[in-house]
């Protein structure tokens, strides 16, 4: 019984603040998605979210006139994961939405995804395509990938891409259009992606995607995001 309490003791907390004021945003919807745990933040953009096992959480944050945004997060066991998570504002929601019917912010990113999916430049996976394979993490839609190997060692695994400049070199890593290779896992769950875009070396990544050093490849993550 106290081994099982001991498991469950890692958490995430933090504050959702307005990413160009850094003000605090009130009544935040927070969620960790593939799961049923939610949160919301009181007047100081705070919340928490406890009982957690070890592994791999996407966590969503909403809020009115800001654009939802994901961020991959591990979590140790007996961890508590605090920081301070930024959300973009929407400038003029109601007008591009309901008077002017231009997409929405997560319409646009999924436009965008379909473009370049044309372009034929890397390797995409649609959501229904992901739900065809009947993966459980991201490890079972990349394994078979061609240029892109899965170095593993104690059931943990990172991502390396064969096609780069360098040579072998281990992938970076963006989810919802934000740098996340500090935090990047072939581990993560795919409930709630709806898109990935696997790039195998800097020439086959686009601009957008590319850190100023890159030599390596991306892996692009897409969730269920937007207004």
């Amino acid at each position: 019984m106290h081994a099982q309490n001991a498991a469950r003791s890692a958490g995430i907390t933090g504050r959702i603040v307005d990413l160009q004021s850094g003000t605090p945003i009130r009544d935040a919807r927070i969620a960790l998605l593939g799961t049923a745990l939610r949160a919301a933040t009181d007047s100081a953009g705070h919340f928490a979210v406890e009982s957690l096992h070890s592994g791999t959480y996407v966590l969503q944050a909403r809020a009115i006139g800001y654009a939802v945004t994901s961020w991959v997060i591990p979590v140790q066991d007996g961890e508590l994961v605090e920081k301070a998570f930024e959300l973009p504002p929407i400038a003029d929601t109601l007008a591009a939405v309901t008077v002017e019917g231009r997409p929405t912010f997560f319409q646009q990113r999924m436009r965008d995804f379909e473009q370049r999916r044309r372009e034929r430049r890397g390797v995409f996976v649609t959501e229904e395509e992901i739900h065809a394979t009947g993966a459980g993490t991201l490890v079972d839609v990349l394994r078979g990938v061609p240029g892109v190997r899965l170095s593993c060692r104690l059931g943990t695994c990172i991502v390396e891409m064969t096609r780069s400049a360098r040579g072998v070199c281990r992938a970076d890593w963006v989810v919802d259009g934000f740098p996340a290779t500090e935090s990047g896992t072939p581990h993560l769950p795919v409930v709630g992606i709806v898109g990935i875009e696997i790039y195998r070396s800097a020439g086959e990544t686009p601009p957008q995607f590319l850190k100023g050093n890159s030599q390596c490849g991306v892996i692009v993550i897409w969730t269920k995001s937007g207004p």
